[in-house]
């Protein structure tokens, strides 16, 4: 899974789930990789997509517990210093409602029977996944990068226990 780079048992947590998602992330995006490559036939492209749909369900429990507790406790917490209306506490909540609707796009669009579709039609679906492959790596990026530093400049260390034990649940 990788090494941890904070110190704050909070930002551990978060941390070890980005790591997580990351790892989870990595299973279903080869399948993004050969449809962007036209490495299947339309049957293995039918098998490719039914099984990326499963990966991406699958994945989507821990994503979203994630994203709830960030939303619950970390975003509150930082928006009282630094405001919500601009800045990295907006655009990380933006991002969120970004990943979640082209999850939400994907799904729908791959719910329709996988077998009748043909080649162009599963790779514009794919392109879905893809997306939210890209945004969810920048976006992890992004909040170890500027929110991270932030949790730690500027909570006191009252607020950062606080925001540890709130943060302590596993998101599988």
């Amino acid at each position: 899974m990788g090494n941890l780079t904070f110190k704050l048992p909070a930002l551990r947590i978060i941390e070890n789930e980005h790591h997580l998602l990351r790892y989870l992330m990595e299973k279903w995006h080869p399948i993004v990789l050969e449809f962007e490559h036209n490495a299947y036939t339309l049957e293995q492209g039918h098998i490719a997509l039914s099984q990326l749909r499963t990966q991406i369900l699958d994945f989507l429990q821990p994503l979203q517990k994630h994203i709830e507790k960030e939303e619950a406790f970390l975003i509150p917490l930082l928006s009282q210093y630094v405001g919500s209306e601009q800045g990295p506490v907006l655009a990380i909540e933006d991002e969120h409602e970004e990943i979640s609707a082209y999850i939400d796009h994907f799904l729908h669009r791959s719910q329709k029977n996988i077998k009748t579709m043909t080649m162009q039609q599963m790779r514009d679906v794919v392109r879905d996944a893809g997306e939210v492959f890209e945004v969810i790596t920048f976006h992890l990026i992004k909040e170890e990068s500027i929110i991270f530093p932030m949790v730690e400049d500027i909570l006191s260390p009252k607020e950062q226990y606080t925001l540890f034990e709130n943060l302590y649940s596993s998101i599988i």
